[in-house]
């Protein structure tokens, strides 16, 4: 308990408790904009505490003195970084990050997926800024099971098949920009084609009938899935939004702190690896744009009203909203693991639910608006 407990501090004091490169007690980013306790007082409120606020699809990041004051920011917290302009990197990483994650998880019994492909995502990120979406991407796939990877070359060849789909998917048409649970689906892409490829069942040859379908639902962890999915979702956005550190705010870091946490609070106070699965999805669906998740606004384009700019959630909206995204995607998992669909362990489900659940969200948004 006292390791596992020293490794979370660690690991969060880590990410997020630096304010970037540090010179004689005094942060880069403040040396370039030094904010005395003279100009402090005469400086006006922060945003947050205006009354007209709003919520821009341009991301920004507020001074780290302001950060938690203002919370939630009157700007999307900050996206992932540009991505490393080599197509061959891109396709490198996403293969080895398969590789490595598929190989710590399958040979190490104290090592488990979710453990797996959150260090193996933060490590890439963390050396390679430019690669982290690709490190996450591949690290999704390499959560594949023996079942479905029952060798080296099988992963290599995963790793390749993902590698691909990133590239054309996320790269080529740049789709659901915004909208988090997007690696995640397409790794689970990327491992339904390898297993047509291989001839590996995904679900059964024929629908059970309805009877089995609502026992299935019965028997399924639904309420351990929403809940710990709702948890890791209002995680992963918490810290991204009131973080005093800019890497922090990096949605790939912060999903990939939170399935570190999640891994390491097992066997604690009876959380099992399923929970840590589900607060680890729902740090997928953590990872959409508040823009996007809340208001529909596509980044890079202008909402139906004209304007760039809407009006800033309050933090108990925030809250809520990545919340019920988190949950609705954990039933979609608690719903497949109920009906026996992709059992065994198949790379990119979690957060292809997540992915889910934030659709789920937009839609039941449109409705209720």
């Amino acid at each position: 308990f006292r390791l596992r407990l020293a490794g979370s501090l660690f690991i969060l004091f880590a990410v997020t408790g630096t304010n970037g490169l540090r010179v004689g007690g005094i942060s880069k980013s403040q040396q370039l904009n030094p904010v005395t306790s003279s100009t402090r007082a005469k400086s006006p409120l922060p945003p947050a505490q205006t009354g007209s606020t709003s919520l821009s699809t341009t991301n920004g990041v507020l001074p780290s003195k302001s950060r938690l004051l203002a919370w939630p920011l009157s700007k999307d917290p900050k996206g992932v970084p540009p991505d490393y302009p080599l197509a061959a990197a891109r396709l490198g990483i996403t293969t080895l990050a398969t590789v490595l994650t598929w190989h710590t998880h399958a040979y190490s019994k104290k090592c488990g997926v979710v453990l797996a492909s959150s260090a193996v995502t933060l490590l890439g990120s963390l050396a390679a800024p430019g690669l982290g979406q690709a490190a996450m991407c591949g690290s999704f796939a390499g959560m594949c099971g023996i079942g479905v990877i029952p060798g080296l070359g099988d992963a290599v060849y995963l790793g390749a098949i993902t590698a691909l789909l990133f590239e054309i998917l996320i790269h080529y048409r740049n789709a659901y920009l915004g909208v988090g649970g997007r690696l995640g689906a397409v790794a689970f892409i990327g491992a339904n084609t390898f297993a047509m490829l291989k001839g590996v069942p995904v679900i059964a040859a024929s629908h059970p009938p309805v009877a089995s379908l609502a026992a299935g639902l019965r028997a399924s962890p639904l309420a351990l899935m929403a809940g710990c999915s709702a948890a890791g979702s209002v995680a992963t956005i918490a810290l991204r939004e009131a973080s005093d550190d800019k890497a922090a705010a990096d949605p790939v870091r912060a999903a990939a702190v939170v399935g570190i946490l999640s891994a390491l609070l097992v066997g604690i106070g009876g959380f099992t690896d399923t929970g840590a699965l589900a607060a680890y999805g729902g740090a997928f669906a953590g990872m959409s744009l508040p823009s996007r998740l809340m208001n529909g606004i596509i980044p890079g384009k202008k909402p139906a009203g004209g304007s760039t700019e809407v009006k800033a959630p309050s933090a108990v909206k925030l809250i809520l909203s990545f919340a019920v995204a988190g949950a609705l995607g954990g039933l979609v998992h608690g719903i497949t693991l109920g009906w026996g669909w992709w059992l065994g362990g198949w790379g990119g489900k979690a957060g292809s639910c997540a992915f889910a659940g934030v659709l789920l969200y937009r839609g039941l948004e449109k409705i209720t608006r």
